[in-house]
């Protein structure tokens, strides 16, 4: 349904090429420090997921909410939102590195974009989909995910190295939570 659309991974690609350009004649103006660069770079990637994830899931017409259900098993809905919002979360990362490293001369570890972007992608296509089965708006999934967004972001954007086997723990903790939230939430 997302490829039908067509207009959110544009709308994403725009999003986060304007927020690098912005923060990039910044840099060149102002000049930033390698902490505030990482810094900037995750709070980029935040806003960007913020805007991506809950989008096509908030957007979906009651009948094509009837037509998954019918189409799909609780447990196949689940492994297809989990892996929507690795592989969304992923392609923004891998994007917004590209970017970074033109404009700013600033690159961030593959490893710990994936898998501390992927530990902020999973708790908002939770935090989306709770809110579309409310009937509520953006506002009320991004107010939902922001308490579950702030431990990794701070972590990842308080330390020079952070441990990607707390990353990658923290990760494995929210899929497990997805995994056991959203059967009973697909079921009502």
């Amino acid at each position: 349904m997302e490829l039908r659309r067509g207009q959110s991974l544009a709308t994403v690609a725009l999003f986060t090429a304007l927020l690098v350009l912005v923060v990039g004649l910044s840099y060149r103006r102002i000049g930033f420090s390698e902490e505030g660069l990482r810094l900037l770079f995750w709070i980029v990637y935040a806003f960007a997921l913020f805007y991506a994830i809950p989008r096509p899931i908030l957007d979906r017409r009651p009948e094509e909410w009837r037509w998954l259900y019918q189409l799909f098993s609780p447990e196949g809905h689940m492994l297809g939102l989990w892996l929507y919002a690795v592989a969304l979360t992923l392609t923004v990362g891998l994007y917004l590195v590209g970017g970074t490293a033109l404009l700013w001369g600033y690159a961030p570890p593959m490893a710990t974009v994936a898998v501390g972007g992927s530990s902020l992608g999973v708790p908002l296509a939770l935090t989306a989909l709770l809110a579309a089965k409310a009937e509520a708006s953006y506002t009320v999934a991004g107010v939902l995910g922001l308490p579950l967004l702030l431990f990794p972001l701070l972590w990842v954007c308080a330390r020079n190295e952070p441990s990607l086997w707390m990353l990658l723990g923290l990760f494995l903790v929210e899929s497990i939570l997805l995994f056991i939230v959203l059967p009973s939430v697909w079921r009502d």
